[in-house]
């Protein structure tokens, strides 16, 4: 390479571009310049007199191959010639370079040998053709860099196919040969064992020798382009809880390596194009940055039959094929996935061949690939004795099944060997194409062929079979998919679901000539029943995954069985698919008592035909009958549920069923909400309501007062109502005060973030002023109130019976509000216990009339201070008040209060002798070692009475930390736990802390 570098790139060409003052500088520059690369200059003598056709002579022979080049760009910088420095650079890149060559010949072995389709070149041209143009616009657009693409869509559709042949065709020069220079392909599952690296050493798996170095390449990112495939069989999450790497020589875990490629850490001028399928879109998406889409769709009605003609040789054959399955409506839809339209051809091709009826059952996956691999058994094993049968299986499925639960896709002469698959096997399961070569390895011919093998050899082990200790058992393998969530795992979690149907079990049998195991069933029930007893947040089922396996055996005893084992569930809805799958199981839902539910994109795409839409109906309001059939149904969590008109009246009738019992309603971030009246009067009008909670819910003026007529009628029994976020002005809480006057049943009231200002708290003041109001808690949080509002709230507070919870947090009250409160809380007619104040833009010179209510007021047992300079002067009169017999407060909150460690002596002090106080928070402070050394000689005394103390241990120096758990362990009724002030928590949920 060195020898040819030089004259290939005609730098005599680029001498002659010169004017005659730039070439004489660059003569002049060329005596010292390859000092800075190590090199000895040209001597004078030479220089001076040289041509240009000379001087390009002298660069060859002192500096040969690329050492020349390196001198020459540098001088073309330096004397004002960058256009002639681009020129060369573009016309050193798009030269045939080894790593393009090297490139272009991997990865047209991959596709003419490992290609799960073989499909002629025209026909694969016309199918992917509008992926093509998306990808080709998406990298060429101006504004779109630099950019991160997400191939999108179901495992078999093709995506891998793709990422596999744009990267070829980059390669040989065919596509996107003007925007990127150099283009990397990363197969992430083959990082499985690799714990540490750094993006240099990744990269350099392919670099053989070139003309480019490292620096070269990351020297203009913006035209480097990563693919990356695979994320389904990668064994590390990527949803780390630590600094991510931006330098591509550091060697870091190699999780640390991808997280930073993802989230544009790592090269952010770099783009990305990444494969996801529906799996990994859960897990991944999160990680980029504003990804742009573009779904693999598939074979079009058209393509299936073009696929069936290129597949079926003869013309005959392919036209019976294509007959048979397009008079299968489901089983043709399905074909629009290419894995499963080769899947239907093979088995039909094996069939024919044997001159048998045509039958693929196809009302699940499961049954979709249990016709495939019977068929193939029955192609290659037709006339083999029942043992040899079960052994060419058994040791086919046990190579599946360890490679699953070891993360392993390509497999060596020493696993075959290791799980007694011979070589005559090989051959066999090679021919049918279950298994292909790869290089001196295997694979089988697709992973989910993989995964159904593995959940096969469940099925072939007799009781007590103690195979490979890599396999799990059928317990591990449906706790592995159903709480980690493992992708291979949870998948042959589906197909173990799919196949411990008696009757599919009996099936095979008669199709093998042999036994199988029946215990499957009962390995499962036992093991969800264990799960079900697990505390909802400690050990969390998916039922994304338990819905989907519970789908897989449609059988309705079973489901309901395992149904009512829960009576808390969790779910996601984003499709139609997942609508279906989740209504087959809520519906048989009997003991339910809680459901959390997210309803996405479902009802939103406005282009879908009418029937189709309908069907999507169905299923919804086959879904909300669980609101009513569920005899102890009692709460539904709705968040960031997208419904149109049509949905939203189902919701609304199966709310207002009298066999509805729902006592608690969470419908969060509603998109365009509009006016639905009908939806108050169904969920007021039930009788057993307490809770609705409407955060961030948009509501219109309109939506307001509709809401209030309906809390005012005599059948409302609401308590609590959140309505934080709603966009409730000062003219709605007119509405609001209303309701407070006419129903003494509402209790609890959190209007937070929302724009009722100082005329909304004066209306709302009047109604708390009202005899009849009996509310007992109300949030105003982040409501822009100021200290003038102050004054209403203290007349209403003098008035109020009722009132024990007051939230005032993130408003602009200041200490002149204060005063005007603290007049208020000191009379004897203020009941209020609980008072948040936190982030109120309050001083020290409050302090002095907070701790004058502190020793006035018994009933105020809650005080929260947080996110306000008080300082060491505030808490000093604080803790002053706290140390008085009069001062009965519980819990005090002093956390970002900009305290030091001149507090503690003042602190200390308090905690020995107050004998009421059992919670502190001084999370988020900073105090010295010595300062805690007080402050622990404190809470070791037998006369502190503190029970919690917010405070972040990890925050301090590990003597501290020791100093912190000694206490803990001396104090036994004291815990000391990190307290962070997490508003967000209560904004959303309503939840009073």
């Amino acid at each position: 390479m060195a020898e040819s570098f030089f004259s290939d790139f005609g730098l005599f060409w680029y001498l002659e571009e010169l004017r005659k003052e730039q070439f004489w500088k660059f003569k002049e520059l060329l005596k010292q310049e390859p000092l800075k690369f190590g090199l000895k200059p040209i001597p004078w003598t030479e220089l001076k007199k040289a041509s240009k056709e000379d001087l390009a002579k002298l660069l060859d022979k002192h500096y040969p191959g690329k050492q020349a080049w390196d001198v020459t760009l540098s001088l073309f910088l330096q004397i004002n010639r960058r256009d002639l420095w681009t020129k060369a650079r573009e016309e050193m890149r798009n030269k045939q370079n080894p790593y393009r060559k090297h490139m272009m010949e991997k990865f047209q072995l991959i596709w003419e040998k490992e290609t799960c389709l073989q499909v002629p070149e025209d026909f694969y041209r016309e199918t992917t053709k509008n992926e093509y143009k998306e990808l080709k616009d998406a990298y060429t657009a101006e504004e779109a860099r630099p950019l991160t693409v997400v191939l999108k869509g179901p495992e078999g559709i093709g995506k891998t196919t793709l990422l596999r042949k744009v990267m070829l065709e980059w390669a040989e020069g065919n596509f996107w040969k003007d925007r990127f220079t150099f283009v990397f392909f990363f197969n992430v599952y083959e990082m499985n064992c690799i714990t540490e690296t750094s993006l240099v050493e990744l990269i350099s798996r392919d670099w053989h020798e070139s003309s480019e170095t490292i620096e070269d390449i990351f020297s203009q990112p913006e035209r480097i382009l990563f693919i990356m495939d695979g994320f389904e069989k990668l064994k590390f999450d990527l949803k780390l809880n630590t600094n991510l790497c931006n330098d591509w020589r550091q060697r870091q875990p190699t999780q640390i390596i991808l997280s930073s490629l993802l989230q544009k850490n790592l090269l952010p001028e770099s783009s990305l194009l990444i494969a996801l399928g529906t799996v990994s879109m859960q897990k991944k998406d999160f990680l980029l940055q504003h990804p742009k889409y573009i779904t693999v769709l598939g074979f079009s009605e058209h393509e299936r039959k073009l696929y069936f003609s290129h597949f079926f040789c003869e013309k005959n054959n392919a036209l019976i094929a294509f007959r048979f399955i397009s008079h299968i409506g489901p089983l043709f839809t399905l074909c629009q996935n290419p894995l499963v339209c080769w899947l239907v051809c093979t088995c039909i091709k094996w069939q024919l061949e044997r001159g048998e009826d045509l039958d693929i059952a196809y009302h699940s996956t499961t049954s979709l690939y249990l016709s495939f691999l019977t068929s193939a058994f029955k192609t290659v094993s037709e006339n083999c004795p029942p043992k040899q049968k079960r052994t060419r299986m058994k040791s086919l499925c046990a190579l599946a099944a360890e490679g699953i639960w070891t993360q392993t896709f390509v497999f060596c002469h020493e696993d075959l060997r290791r799980n007694e698959v011979t070589e005559s096997d090989v051959l066999m399961w090679v021919r049918i194409r279950l298994l292909q070569k790869r290089g001196d390895c295997f694979t089988f011919h697709h992973v989910y062929i993989q995964e159904f093998c593995a959940a096969m050899f469940y099925l072939l082990k007799p009781p007590k079979y103690n195979p490979n200790p890599a396999i799990g058992s059928v317990t591990q393998l449906v706790t592995a998919s159903m709480v980690h969530v493992q992708t291979h795992l949870t998948q042959t979690g589906v197909f173990v679901f799919g196949l411990s149907n008696e009757e599919t079990i009996n099936m095979l049998e008669k199709s093998f000539g042999f036994l199988l195991s029946k215990d499957i069933k009962k390995e499962i029930t036992q093991c969800l029943k264990s799960l079900s007893h697990c505390e909802f947040n400690k050990k969390m089922v998916s039922f994304q995954e338990l819905f989907g396996s519970l789908f897989e055996t449609q059988e309705k005893e079973f489901v309901t069985q395992v149904m009512d084992l829960f009576e808390e569930i969790s779910i996601y809805i984003g499709d139609m698919e997942e609508l279906v799958i989740s209504s087959f199981c809520l519906k048989h839902c009997q003991n339910l008592k809680k459901l959390h539910l997210c309803l996405d994109n479902v009802f939103r795409d406005h282009s879908e035909s009418n029937s189709h839409h309908n069907v999507k109906l169905i299923y919804w309001q086959e879904l909300c009958s669980v609101f009513s059939t569920s005899k102890n149904f009692q709460m539904l969590d709705m968040e960031n549920c997208s419904l149109n008109d049509a949905s939203m009246m189902i919701l609304c009738s199966a709310l207002s069923q009298p066999t509805c019992k729902l006592q608690r309603f969470t419908f969060n971030c509603m998109p365009n909400f509009g006016n639905y009246s009908d939806f108050f009067k169904a969920i007021i009008h039930n009788s057993h309501l307490k809770y609705l909670n409407l955060y961030a819910t948009s509501l219109s003026y309109t939506n307001v007062r509709h809401l209030c007529e309906m809390l005012k009628d005599s059948m409302c029994n609401l308590e609590e109502l959140m309505l934080g976020k709603c966009n409730i002005t000062h003219e709605a809480c007119k509405n609001i005060a209303s309701v407070l006057i006419h129903n003494n049943k509402l209790k609890r009231l959190s209007l937070v973030e929302n724009p009722v200002k100082n005329e909304g708290a004066m209306v709302l003041c009047e109604a708390l002023k009202h005899p009849n109001c009996a509310l007992e808690t109300l949030m105003l949080m982040h409501c822009g109130l100021t200290s003038v509002s102050c004054d209403y709230i203290s007349q209403a507070l003098l008035c109020n019976k009722s009132l024990t919870l007051l939230d005032l947090g993130s408003n602009f009250l200041e200490d002149n509000g204060m005063v005007s409160l603290c007049e208020a809380l000191k009379h004897p007619n203020c009941n209020i216990q609980e008072l948040w104040l936190v982030g109120c833009y309050l001083t020290p010179i409050c302090c002095k009339d907070i701790s004058a209510v502190l020793i006035c007021n018994e009933k105020l047992k809650t005080l929260k201070l947080g996110n306000n300079e008080i300082q060491d002067v505030g808490v000093k009169q604080l803790c002053e008040a706290l140390k008085h017999p009069n001062c009965k407060l519980h819990s005090l909150g002093l956390q970002m209060c900009q305290l030091t460690t001149a507090c503690c002596e003042d602190l200390a002090s308090a905690l020995t002798i107050c004998k009421t106080l059992r919670s502190l928070n001084l999370d988020w402070i900073t105090l010295d070692h010595d300062g805690m050394v007080v402050l622990c000689a404190a809470l070791s005394h037998p006369d502190c009475a503190l029970q919690v103390l917010g405070l972040d241990k990890s925050a301090f120096a590990e003597k501290t930390q020791r100093l912190l758990t000694a206490v803990e362990e001396k104090n036994t009724h004291l815990t000391i736990v990190h307290q962070p002030w997490t508003e967000e928590e209560y904004k959303m949920k309503g939840v009073l802390i």
